[in-house]
């Protein structure tokens, strides 16, 4: 059971990140789904957090679902907080597999992934972690799988009604990933950040429009290509991405970032966003007890 000091220091963080919502409701209702994704064990989908939460989980699911909030501030705030947290010593690109079944959940559909190395049912997760010492989530996307794509009104009638179903804006297109990433970094430059260097394995480093891109946006990386690692920084890749491996497991095992059981597009990047937030604060609250430890025995 969370300390009142931690549950001050939740409030406290939730109202930083969360600023930008309009309304004092909706920021406490941000605070409370992540408290219940900051629960110790048990599915992070909406009816159990709801159950230990003791509120209805219509709350949770209108917040997320319904509600009327911008996920840019929010994001840009999560980014700024990590990079002040963390002092990242790299911006890593990855992507990561949610396993689903069947074919209700946005832009699921079976097909591989360099997270699983095999092909699967599932929904997949492009994203950008800052990785100092340990790693945390900064931006996302969700994959348009080619299945998912529509040009208009000549596309299968199948597709335009799942599009539909699920809100998918009419301007998420089927685009390859390196395309996404390149999207999510201009994105957080355009929050006043600037990657130390930018690492990825051969799923983006194989692609010249990737590393071009990032010549031309002059920033410096370390990618894996054709067998080789391209560098344009000293730094070891391998350990760069081990980190970022375990904290996308975290993400996943702990905070359920594919627990969303919910058949929206904007349900699941709010989701994502939210679990990327209870994992910051989680982090947060390590290093403080490190640091306390580490007063201790000076």
């Amino acid at each position: 059971m969370e300390s009142v000091a931690v549950r001050e220091r939740l409030t406290r963080f939730t109202a930083e990140i969360f600023a930008s919502l309009a309304r004092a409701d909706q920021r406490a209702k941000a605070e409370l789904y992540v408290r219940g994704l900051l629960l110790e064990g048990g599915r992070k989908s909406m009816l159990p957090m709801a159950r230990c939460l003791g509120v209805d989980h219509q709350v949770l699911q209108h917040f997320v679902t319904s509600s009327t909030w911008k996920l840019s501030p929010v994001r840009a705030r999560l980014a700024r907080r990590a990079v002040q947290l963390l002092q990242p010593l790299a911006w890593a690109v990855g992507d990561v597999a949610l396993p689903k079944d069947g074919a209700e959940s946005p832009c699921v559909a079976r097909q591989y992934t360099d997270h699983l190395k095999r092909v699967t049912n599932c929904q997949v997760g492009v994203g950008v972690h800052l990785v100092g010492d340990t790693a945390a989530a900064a931006n996302w996307r969700l994959f348009v799988p080619s299945e998912w794509d529509a040009t208009g009104d000549s596309s299968p009638g199948d597709i335009i009604w799942r599009r539909r179903r699920c809100r998918v804006p009419s301007t998420e297109r089927h685009r390859p990933k390196w395309i996404l990433a390149v999207e999510m970094l201009d994105e957080l430059v355009g929050w006043g950040l600037r990657p130390p260097v930018v690492v990825a394995g051969a799923g983006y480093g194989e692609h010249t429009g990737f590393r071009a891109a990032l010549d031309r946006r002059g920033l410096p990386y370390l990618v894996r290509a054709g067998g080789e690692v391209v560098s344009g920084a000293v730094i070891r890749p391998q350990e760069i991405r081990r980190r970022m491996e375990l904290g996308g497991r975290e993400l996943i095992e702990r905070f359920g970032l594919g627990h969303f059981e919910g058949r929206s597009w904007i349900g699941w990047n709010r989701h994502v966003t939210l679990a990327s937030a209870a994992q910051l604060f989680a982090t947060s609250e390590r290093l403080r007890e490190t640091e306390g430890r580490d007063r201790e025995t000076a």
